[in-house]
């Protein structure tokens, strides 16, 4: 379900709309997918007039083969090259998702991230674009397996919220972060220094590049939450476990935007909410009468299956 016509849903692909074709920075969408349930918000936020975060999904009908894909990219550059270059990577990351089904997943991921790298690199030679980059972090999960793959690269970040606990599930590739490990700095010390925000690693900047990719198990009712540095900076993480207990992910991501927003969000605010509805042939979990209920909710919905994934063609600037 399209939530706002600054969306475009496409056989089961969600992007933003460009402002050429009626978008306006805010993004909202929402839907079901046999066993997941997702959402999205992205916002330019109280100080910036322009978005150049970029949120996708693929979330295909359950007899397709497909696994869903989420996506989120936080961009960089001078005027509207951020934008330009977190566009490209999440609409390239989906089109190579989409043209290599069969591969294992860990390598199918990079393999998609490094399509989207070589893709955003190649844009900035030219003028107006020259050292434009972003972040990228991407979920899919396996519906047989169970398991949720990450692949990650800058400061955006993912998160898993089981019974009430927020781990991260991605390090940050940021000087600051390193700091950190290297316990140099607090992280009390890290949320207030002034270069918080240079990067190690993102994509676009060097014709090859680094993929971090992991993978945790999954479990019924576990809420992974894809943001970006926009929202983590003033979202804490016991906010984002006590968020994920509201009663979808549409409400989870609309209360973590406004708590954002409400707090002056200084930079672009963006964030996916998926949580697992029903088995994905998950380890057995004791169903408790709040699971029946939710479970009994969510029968009905995943009977409406979105739409069936094809391919989409990548729309560049110069078009």
């Amino acid at each position: 379900m399209v939530t706002s016509q600054a969306i475009q849903a496409r056989t089961g692909i969600f992007l933003p709309m460009p402002p050429e074709e009626g978008g306006v920075g805010f993004s909202s969408a929402r839907g079901v997918r046999s066993r997941i349930s997702w959402a999205l918000r992205s916002h330019w936020g109280m100080v910036r007039s322009d978005n150049q975060d970029f949120v996708g999904v693929y979330a295909p009908a359950a007899h397709s083969g497909h696994s869903p894909l989420f996506v989120i990219a936080d961009g960089m550059g001078g005027h509207a090259a951020g934008g330009v270059a977190s566009r490209l990577a999440v609409e390239t990351m989906i089109e190579a998702w989409l043209t290599n089904p069969t591969e294992p997943v860990s390598q199918a991921l990079k393999n998609a991230v490094r399509s989207a790298n070589a893709d955003v690199f190649g844009e900035s030679f030219e003028p107006d674009q020259h050292g434009m980059g972003t972040t990228l972090t991407a979920l899919t999960i396996s519906l047989t397996t169970g398991l949720a793959y990450i692949a990650h690269i800058g400061d955006s970040r993912a998160y898993l919220v089981r019974d009430r606990y927020c781990s991260q599930l991605t390090s940050d590739h940021s000087r600051v972060a390193e700091m950190v490990r290297a316990k140099l700095l607090s992280p009390a010390e890290a949320a207030e220094h002034p270069g918080r925000s240079m990067l190690t690693r993102n994509l676009g900047a060097t014709p090859g590049v680094n993929v971090d990719v992991t993978q945790t198990e999954l479990r019924v009712g576990d809420v992974i939450i894809l943001c970006s540095d926009g929202l983590w900076d003033t979202v804490t993480a016991e906010e984002l476990a006590e968020t994920a207990g509201a009663p979808g992910p549409d409400v989870s991501a609309g209360m973590l935007l406004d708590t954002a927003l409400a707090r002056g969000a200084t930079d672009n605010v963006s964030v996916i909410v998926v949580r697992i509805t029903s088995s994905l042939n998950l380890p057995p979990a004791e169903l408790t009468k709040s699971s029946r209920s939710r479970r009994a909710r969510f029968g009905k919905a995943v009977k409406k299956l979105l739409y069936t994934g094809v391919r989409i063609s990548r729309r560049t600037r110069k078009e």
